[in-house]
C-alpha cells in the first residue's frame, strides 16, 4: 500500500532514563493500538533513536498514512492515548505530502 501523507516527530528528553522510559511506553502502545491504527489506514511506523547529536536524548518517529482520511482517523486514536505527565518532553512535529518514495514502502 502506498502512503500519501507522512508525519515526522522529534522528541527531546531531559535524560537517557526519560528517553528509555518513553521507548518502553511506545513499545507497549504499538502492541496495544497497532492493529487499530493499521485498520484506520496507517501504512507504517518507525521509531528511531537520534545518535548524531552529542549530549541530546532524542527520538524520531515516522508515521506513513494511506490518505487524509487515514491521517484524521489515526490522530483520533493517538490523541486518546494518555500522556506520561511525569516525563516532560519537547516535541517538534512535521507533516507532509509524499512526493517520492524509494524502497520497500513503494
Amino acid at each position: 500500500m502506498k502512503a500519501k501523507l507522512m508525519s515526522y516527530n522529534q522528541i527531546d528528553f531531559q535524560s537517557k532514563a526519560h528517553m528509555k522510559s518513553m521507548i518502553k511506553d511506545i513499545e507497549e502502545q504499538v502492541e496495544k493500538y497497532g492493529s487499530q491504527m493499521k485498520k484506520a489506514g496507517l501504512v507504517s511506523f518507525v521509531l528511531t533513536q537520534i545518535w548524531n547529536k552529542q549530549g541530546k536524548f532524542r527520538l524520531g518517529s515516522h508515521f506513513s498514512y494511506r490518505d487524509e482520511k487515514a491521517f484524521v482517523a489515526c490522530q483520533k486514536i493517538l490523541n486518546g492515548i494518555p500522556q506520561d505527565e511525569d516525563n516532560p518532553t519537547v516535541t517538534n512535529a512535521d507533516r507532509g505530502i509524499v512526493l517520492l518514495t524509494f524502497g520497500d514502502e513503494q
